[in-house]
């Protein structure tokens, strides 16, 4: 799947995506980036070249912004699930 385009697949959300959901995704917006930079060297067109980057730059800054939301909502979840823990065993 690492040769998949990350544009057909959707891009997990964030906030409740899990943690598998967001490896999967950014292992095949790797091996997509990965692709095209290999096919960029081949590519004579300065200006399709620049718009290849400015694309897969795009794509990486999206999963970034979800990869932040992931890691906000997970030490959410995190602190939850222990602040429910101390009130069961001092309960």
């Amino acid at each position: 799947m690492a040769s998949s385009n990350p544009t057909l697949i959707q891009l997990p959300r964030g906030e409740t995506a899990s943690f598998e959901d967001m490896q999967a995704y950014g292992e095949t917006l790797q091996g997509f980036i990965r692709d095209q930079e290999a096919a960029l060297s081949d590519l004579q067109d300065v200006q399709r070249h620049n718009e290849i980057v400015d694309y897969l730059n795009l794509l990486a800054n999206g999963y970034n912004e979800q990869l932040r939301l992931f890691k906000e909502a997970e030490t959410r979840r995190r602190t939850q699930m222990l602040l429910s823990l101390m009130r069961f065993v001092g309960g």
